[in-house]
């Protein structure tokens, strides 16, 4: 089984490459930096920013490890809800993304945080796996690790879902679709992103009983 630990301060470079190698070719990101060349370093500069706020001040940030050489090969990142972001943001914000593509930066997460749920719970930000280890359980193992904390305390978990393939992901592991017709966001440049939410104790499901559900993400 792959092990699971918590991260440190001195993991936050290592989880911020691993998130930009993971989702370099998401919808999202080819639209906030459409030059590939320069797509890494601003999603570094950018994601180094949530990377160090979540070590310090989120609900919690654990990492996967490999069986063979303890890489790490993913990371979940947890906020509490309503968590104030990293200090100092707007400005931050700025300086890594550039006055080019700050505007784009800001509509995205606009549309992130729109229809939050008010309900305490906890947002997975984040959750990334090496593209050479996905499909092999290890974001499975990450969401696992973390819901027996959230079923023991009895407080939902929340999420955005980055794609269909990974709205697949979070319903065998009991997320369904924000309700009221909230669930889809649709991205400025194509392409949806699928709001989740998860009720403690929620368990595991297969994936054909997504056909017929609202929001299908199939």
């Amino acid at each position: 089984m792959t092990a699971v630990r918590n991260a440190t301060t001195a993991d936050r470079d290592t989880i911020t490459h691993l998130i930009d190698r993971a989702f370099f070719h998401l919808d999202a990101n080819t639209w906030l930096v459409p030059e590939t060349p320069q797509r890494s370093d601003v999603m570094r500069r950018y994601l180094g920013l949530h990377v160090e706020h979540a070590v310090e001040h989120g609900t919690a940030v654990q990492v996967a490890l490999d069986d063979q050489d303890q890489a790490i090969v993913g990371a979940a990142l947890w906020y509490p809800a309503g968590d104030p972001g990293p200090a100092d943001y707007d400005t931050r914000l700025a300086g890594a993304v550039g006055p080019e593509r700050l505007h784009r930066f800001q509509r995205f997460e606009h549309l992130l945080h729109e229809h939050t749920p008010d309900t305490r719970h906890d947002y997975l930000g984040f959750l990334a796996v090496d593209p050479d280890h996905q499909g092999a359980g290890v974001g499975g193992r990450l969401l696992r690790e973390w819901h027996w904390h959230l079923d023991a305390a009895g407080r939902p978990a929340y999420l955005v879902a980055s794609n269909k393939r990974s709205a697949r992901l979070y319903w065998t592991h009991g997320y369904r679709p924000l309700d009221g017709g909230r669930d889809e966001l649709l991205l400025p440049g194509g392409g949806s992103m699928y709001r989740m939410w998860r009720v403690p104790g929620a368990g595991d499901s297969s994936i054909t009983d997504l056909a017929g559900a609202a929001g299908d993400p199939a």
